[in-house]
């Protein structure tokens, strides 16, 4: 304000006239060109935030300049874009918007408070932001520009037009060995059953840190060749998963919209540079060592996750902020939301909205499409990764975790346009003009298409790991009944078949052996002295007196040691077992037990039908009474995902299971938790499952010969239909342990 003017003696309206703003000269601008149109982008160096001028913004910018009052803007304004009139009520609403921003410079008692306020909101809604976006937090950690100054000359022929030629050489050889050998392909990546276990996991985790690492470098060092700055890069949790993120807003500073497509898709060309060159190297390498583990991984990471998240343009990833700057669109989510909503607030609600700037209809239905289409998108991903979390944690009873994080989305993408919708009534001070009768066939319309979605039935089905067993009733066990038996040869194979009495293994046992040896030494001598004795009997003609009674006793001692003799003969025909029946050879104990000590009651293998199959799987209480027995199952195999087997329950067991087959366990690759306990009365080890399960058994009324005890799968029961009202509550219940 003019310090020589008497602010008594001049009008409200003067006063207003003779204020002055200083813009800071700090603040960096950069003309761009959308739609053909100019326009300025001003950067905030402090802050790191980017704000778009029109024209004639960018007019009045050369106007703050703490010498000129806003009288003097207003009429060099109209008189440059004359016939256009400018209000000073419209003036001072422009010169508080770059106020409040912090672009401008306000020497009043208050400023100081003032800044500070906004400082604390802009924290604040960091925060809410953090909470509301659960699967992307980000941490800021430090300033990379003076480290991607000093990798631009050792890593910028990267971008390179002779490089990109020969990246997109390796991408295409990498595609053309995948497609051309196709069944090979899917018979090197790991089965369902071994690609979702812990150490799978480990590795892909570990991969994803590390390219993200790198993707963030690209987007860094791609803004650093082109001119711009960096000056944030920190810890990002994507799905809970810790990487990277270099912030590059400071290409919106670039003129050319090609640049900044080029940075925004630099991570995805580096990501496929490196998925590539892993898919050689995994294809090269040997099934289940590092490197192929940690390329298989990268493989996957890179190329998934790139099509799925980075590339792709309804998330707010790179393929996003590419479209954007393709069609020239900055905000493009915003405004297409807003859009939208003022087409539902209009059409549906009859509420006035300030009409928009001309677009074309191409434009509006660009705007309404990417705004539903988007919003769909995020639903399904976001509760896609969430039914992933589930499936991976409810077998070690942390299931509701993922419900806790469903919640949470449920409140950043319902709850949060709520509290926009309440914060706007409020600043408005009562609810928008709208007129009833649309309200009323609008909420009709949407009280009809909730209860159809929540009371109609739709189908449902339980889904498990199943394990593959022969019916018991066809199979017999072969059980070593000894004890102190060494396992020295197997003679049959697993999978072999046999016929009744067929040698299966040999077997040594020192103790018998020597016990049978000895045995069979005292029986000639005892017989020798029995005819000693009768010989002694028939001379002397006496055959009551002391050597009769010796001859009683030596029979005697003779009976003891046939019996014996018997009985360790048993036993060492014991040391060779035998088929019980005519069958194939199953479950076969491994040969590395060959020269171990087998417990008594140990088993070494089934011999039975293996044509005669069936199913068995394991289910909590909750699903134990949604099944009902003849109910109708499929059956998938691991490795043959693409075809199914029909089958029926036909026994749920009434009593929880309390030892399960060790392929059902989590430690094998199942989906139930278990801890290893002795078994009561033998010497064997059992999986105890960590909750209550109960054994449900299907068998199978097709297969083919591929199939054979053993393999796992995953089995899909057709269980009575039910609404979603009904999941809900039942959601509910399981989550909270509500008792509606």
């Amino acid at each position: 304000m003019n310090p020589t003017l008497n602010l008594g003696e001049i009008s409200e309206l003067e006063r207003r006239k003779k204020v002055r703003v200083r813009l800071r000269p700090d603040l960096h601008l950069a003309p761009h060109k959308y739609e053909g149109k100019t326009f300025y982008v001003v950067k905030d160096p402090v802050s790191l935030r980017y704000y778009r001028f029109k024209e004639h913004e960018r007019f009045l910018l050369d106007y703050m300049d703490g010498a000129k009052t806003l009288d003097d803007a207003q009429k060099a304004f109209e008189q440059r874009f004359r016939p256009e009139r400018l209000t000073l009520e419209d003036l001072e609403a422009f010169t508080s918007q770059l106020l409040q921003a912090g672009l401008a410079q306000n020497e009043n008692a208050g400023a100081g408070k003032q800044l500070f306020s906004r400082y604390k909101k802009r924290r604040n809604r960091k925060i809410m932001q953090t909470f509301m976006n659960i699967l992307y937090i980000k941490i800021p950690i430090f300033d990379p520009d003076r480290v991607l100054e000093k990798m631009k000359p050792v890593f910028g022929f990267i971008f390179t037009q002779l490089f990109l030629w020969i990246s997109v050489a390796i991408m295409l050889g990498a595609v053309l060995l995948v497609a051309t050998h196709w069944a090979t392909f899917v018979s090197k990546m790991p089965a369902y059953h071994e690609f979702f276990t812990l150490k799978t996991v480990a590795y892909l985790w570990v991969a994803l840190g590390l390219v993200k690492i790198i993707h963030e470098f690209g987007h860094g060092l791609s803004c650093k060749t082109f001119g711009g700055e960096v000056h944030e890069m920190g810890l990002l949790f994507l799905v809970f998963s810790p990487c990277m993120y270099c912030n590059v807003s400071d290409a919106w500073t670039l003129p050319s919209k090609w640049q900044r497509i080029v940075i925004s898709a630099a991570g995805i060309y580096v990501e496929l540079i490196i998925a590539a060159i892993s898919t050689f190297i995994w294809w090269s390498t040997d099934h289940g060592t590092f490197i192929n583990n940690m390329c298989m991984s990268l493989m996957v990471v890179c190329s998934i996750s790139t099509f799925v998240f980075n590339a792709n343009p309804l998330m707010r990833f790179d393929g996003y902020y590419v479209l954007a700057d393709w069609l020239e669109i900055p905000n493009l989510r915003e405004k297409a939301n807003k859009y939208l909503g003022e087409v539902v607030q209009e059409n549906c609600l009859g509420i006035e909205v300030p009409p928009q700037p001309y677009m074309t209809m191409g434009r509006k239905t660009l705007f309404v499409t990417f705004a539903i289409v988007s919003w769909l998108y995020r639903w399904i991903i976001t509760f896609s990764i969430l039914g992933f979390m589930y499936t991976f944690l409810e077998p070690y009873k942390l299931g509701s975790i993922s419900y806790l994080f469903g919640t949470m989305s449920l409140g950043a993408m319902i709850g949060m346009p709520l509290y926009k919708l309440g914060k706007s009534i409020h600043r408005r001070g009562r609810l928008p003009d709208m007129k009833p009768v649309r309200v009323v066939i609008t909420a009709s319309i949407v009280v009809v298409v909730l209860a159809t979605i929540m009371l109609i039935p739709f189908p449902m089905r339980v889904k498990a790991t199943a394990l593959i067993q022969a019916d018991p009733q066809y199979v017999r066990t072969v059980v070593i009944e000894d004890e102190g038996n060494f396992l020295t040869e197997l003679l049959v194979n697993d999978g072999e078949e046999v016929t009744a009495g067929q040698p299966l293994a040999r077997f040594n046992n020192v103790d018998l052996t020597i016990n049978y040896q000895l045995t069979l030494n005292q029986i000639p001598l005892i017989k020798k002295q029995i005819e000693t004795l009768i010989q002694q009997q028939q001379s002397s003609g006496n055959r009551i007196g002391p050597l009769g009674q010796q001859l009683v006793k030596a029979q005697g001692e003779l009976d003891k040691l046939e019996h014996t003799r018997q009985l360790l003969q048993k036993q060492q025909d014991r040391l060779v077992l035998r088929a019980p029946i005519d069958g194939t050879v199953m479950k076969l104990i491994p040969r590395e037990q060959l020269g171990n000590l087998m417990p008594r009651g140990s088993e070494l293998c089934s011999v039975g039908d293996a044509s005669k199959l069936r199913a068995v799987f394991l289910v909590e209480p909750g699903d134990k009474h949604l099944i009902q027995e003849n109910d109708e199952a499929f059956v998938r195999i691991h490795g043959r995902d693409y075809n199914f087997w029909k089958g029926h329950i036909t026994s749920i067991a009434n009593r929880e299971t309390n030892e399960i087959p060790h392929q059902l366990s989590t430690k094998y690759g199942g989906d139930v938790a278990t801890e290893t306990k002795q078994s009561e009365g033998e010497q064997r080890q059992i999986e105890r499952p960590q909750s209550q399960h109960f054994m449900v058994t299907v068998d199978l009324d097709e297969h083919d010969n591929s199939i054979h005890p053993g393999v796992m799968g995953r089995v899909k029961v057709m269980v009575t239909p039910r609404t979603l009202a009904w999941r809900f509550y039942r959601y509910l219940n399981s989550t909270l342990n509500w008792q509606l």
